[in-house]
């Protein structure tokens, strides 16, 4: 039996489009450097964090996260399912400046306005995309970039883009921050200071800070805090430890740190969220559960959004 999960590629546009269905768990705090999420609730009630903000989405819910935008869900209950397109940046250069990143905060969904003309329009190109990538053929890829185009256009002229951060289209630089990216993951938990990158990279400190504050939309310090909290996170999940083990496993100076930290992304303590996690509901890492691809209530949603979409 196949899983809900296909990806389409248009290496020459650098373009990459993955959607998928799942079933929705603890948090996992991540954020992607060039994808847009889009997020559909279809079925249950979701906990979102997006920046540094927390929404409550409810079944036909959308919410779009712009890339460098770190964000986590957590489900409400059990079955709490989800439908995630993924699209890279570059789909929006024919519309928008070329380079740009856009972030489009309007585009959150609640009980006055998820059954509006806008959303069912969201719904449904995000529906075509998947039945086409999941029925596949000669056509799909065809089919997939129009309805993509359209889910583009709606987005740019229905929920107010503003400009986030401008990526130079210079691969050595690119190529260059994302050594210094991995140099991040590999020493994340040691005493790593702006200073340690520039020695690493052989670059002056100040054109160092520039360059990753341009690139990647963040200073350096908030992309090791986020790096730090994403793994402290996990093991907050995944093992009985201490909260000041996992807190200095994991970088940070102090459990009061770690506190501050997790009260400003997920608005509650590590020990309140351990207190909120169930048995069977928790899932390492950045591990999914898809559900399949004949799944009856994810076939149910799609003709739901399909017939209604546009009308």
């Amino acid at each position: 039996m196949t899983s809900a999960h296909y990806q389409l590629d248009w290496p020459r546009e650098n373009l990459i489009v993955r959607c998928f269905v799942h079933d929705v768990m603890n948090y996992r705090y991540h954020w992607h450097e060039d994808d847009y999420e889009l997020s559909i609730l279809l079925h249950g009630t979701q906990e979102y964090c997006r920046g540094n903000k927390n929404f409550l989405l409810r079944e036909n819910d959308i919410i779009l996260t712009a890339p460098g935008i770190g964000h986590a869900s957590m489900g409400q209950q059990a079955d709490t399912i989800a439908f995630v397109l993924h699209f890279s940046a570059s789909a929006f250069k024919p519309f928008l400046k070329k380079g740009g990143i856009y972030d489009f905060p309007s585009c959150l969904s609640d009980e006055t306005t998820r059954e509006s003309a806008d959303y069912r329009q969201v719904r449904f190109y995000a529906s075509q995309i998947f039945r086409f990538a999941q029925e596949g053929g000669a056509y799909a890829q065809l089919a997939v970039r129009a309805n993509l185009d359209l889910l583009i256009i709606t987005l740019c002229t229905r929920f107010s883009p503003t400009l986030l951060n401008t990526l130079p289209e210079d691969k050595p630089r690119r190529d260059a921050v994302r050594r210094l990216l991995a140099y991040v993951s590999d020493h994340y938990a040691e005493k790593l200071t702006l200073e340690d990158l520039a020695d690493y990279a052989q670059y002056n400190r100040t054109y160092l800070s520039t360059l990753f504050k341009q690139m990647v939309g963040i200073n350096f310090h908030e992309y090791l805090t986020r790096v730090r909290f994403q793994h402290a996170l996990a093991d907050l999940a995944m093992t009985s430890d201490s909260l000041t083990d996992i807190a200095l496993r994991n970088g940070f100076a102090d459990l009061k740190t770690f506190n501050a930290r997790f009260r400003a992304t997920l608005q509650r303590t590590p020990a309140e969220y351990r207190a909120q996690l169930r048995p069977g509901r928790v899932m390492d890492g950045m591990q999914r559960k898809f559900l399949p691809s004949d799944d009856p209530l994810l076939q149910r949603k799609l003709n739901e959004y399909l017939q209604i979409g546009l009308a």
